[in-house]
């Protein structure tokens, strides 16, 4: 074969190496509620008019929501045995409250992508749950390769060197319902951001490191802004501002008859300056 056409075969293979190597990419791992709540519907219907009907102590159920291809389920987004972890920091936001008599970790291999509520209400009676916390993903990973970028090539594959800017975003959001009213109860959301850089040959490693350490942190965010929430959902129905949902004790007695008390605790001053305290040390760790 001619010299000079093999040389040129060589060169055309690094230029385009070079390119590649130096293309920004995007990854996008997202599991959407409305997609398996409300497969068929562009919204979320209007609350069901009976509303809900609570009574304590609450048995409550967590999973993560399936992705709506059937071929890829939120656990590839995690590193194995990472789900299970990853739950337990939202358990902990429920752990030893008084209202809560027991919490189920639900795998998500059980909720069907586009389920809806036929799927969460079998997921509910197979775990003996009234309560569901339904936990979503989305996660964006951005590769955008800096200016100084430089691309060697070895015989084992391209280098960029110094390194690229990796960008891992991460949303989590759960919201919580009453299975048998399909009810919606309330929500909150937990976020996170890691950059790094690295060579181009280690890029895919440093991406799921950085993957799982943004799905940490954003859990521990979200266990941090549920406490909150939960605490706002108890003083709102005390003060009768949500008409649909109505929470009992053991003894039948109604969450705004009793000011709070049958829930863990009163909404007076005490329970104001526990939810000012929580947010903020949520402050001063993001300012650390």
């Amino acid at each position: 074969m001619n010299p000079r056409l093999i040389l040129n075969a060589a060169l055309l293979g690094a230029l385009l190496a070079t390119v590649a190597c130096n293309t920004p990419q995007t990854h996008a791992r997202r599991s959407s509620l409305m997609d398996y709540l409300y497969p068929k519907q562009q919204s979320a219907p209007l609350p069901n008019p009976a509303g809900a009907r609570l009574k304590l102590p609450l048995k409550l159920g967590i999973a993560f929501v399936p992705a709506t291809s059937a071929s890829w389920r939120v656990q590839g987004l995690m590193a194995p045995g990472q789900e299970k972890p990853l739950l337990d920091v939202v358990k902990q936001s429920f752990r030893d409250k008084p209202w809560v008599a027991d919490i189920k970790l639900v795998p998500s291999t059980y909720l069907r992508p586009n389920g809806g509520f036929d799927n969460l209400d079998q997921v509910a009676r197979m775990y003996g749950v009234d309560v569901m916390a339904l936990v979503s993903v989305d996660q964006i990973q951005y590769t955008d390769p800096k200016w100084y970028s430089f691309t060697y090539l070895s015989i084992v594959g391209a280098y960029v060197l110094p390194g690229d800017a990796n960008d891992t975003r991460t949303l989590i959001d759960a919201a919580v319902y009453d299975v048998p009213s399909h009810t919606f109860l309330l929500r909150a959301p937990g976020q996170s951001q890691i950059k790094g850089s690295s060579t181009w040959a280690h890029r895919e490693v440093q991406l799921r490191a950085h993957s799982q350490e943004g799905l940490q942190s954003a859990m521990t965010d979200l266990a941090k802004n549920l406490d909150v929430e939960v605490a706002n959902f108890k003083a709102e129905i005390a003060r009768g501002e949500r008409k649909d949902v109505e929470v009992v004790d053991r003894q039948g007695v109604s969450l705004r008859q009793s000011g709070g008390r049958n829930f863990g605790g009163s909404f007076g001053w005490v329970e104001a300056l526990g939810a000012l305290s929580i947010l903020g040390f949520a402050l001063r760790s993001r300012r650390s």
